[in-house]
């Protein structure tokens, strides 16, 4: 029962990714559905980087899923105590926060975004806020 109650744990952080993202799923082929950023554009990196934002939500969510789900998981299937879920959840997380950024400013016109990263830590601190619940 307690695998059952993680895995729908799982798609109900998905599902609500996806609704507060503003992505959508686009079925490409019969049985394969694709997850595309509906706000993506050329000129997405030429706005300015505000505080408040849909991108700043976006990290939110998505930081706040994968901490809550990488907490779960060491804690629950890997039998590790709750520091060492936390400290692991965190900078696992964190550290995809970071190398996403690192990506964006590869980009052409793209940037390093601090503000993207304190959304990312606003995001891990609600998802174990959550998950330690």
């Amino acid at each position: 029962m307690r695998e059952q109650d993680w895995f729908l744990k799982i798609a109900l952080c998905t599902l609500a990714c996806l609704l507060f993202s503003g992505s959508a799923i686009r079925v490409v082929s019969a049985g394969e559905a694709v997850v595309y950023d509906a706000s993506s554009s050329s000129n997405r990196f030429s706005m300015p980087d505000r505080w408040l934002a849909q991108d700043k939500l976006e990290h939110l969510v998505v930081s706040a899923f994968f901490s809550g789900v990488t907490y779960s998981a060491c804690r629950d299937f890997y039998n590790n105590n709750k520091e060492s879920s936390l400290c692991f959840s965190a900078s696992f997380t964190l550290g995809l926060g970071l190398c996403k950024e690192m990506y964006d400013k590869r980009k052409p016109q793209g940037r390093f975004s601090y503000k993207d990263l304190v959304a990312d830590l606003v995001g891990v601190g609600l998802g174990l806020l959550i998950a330690t619940r």
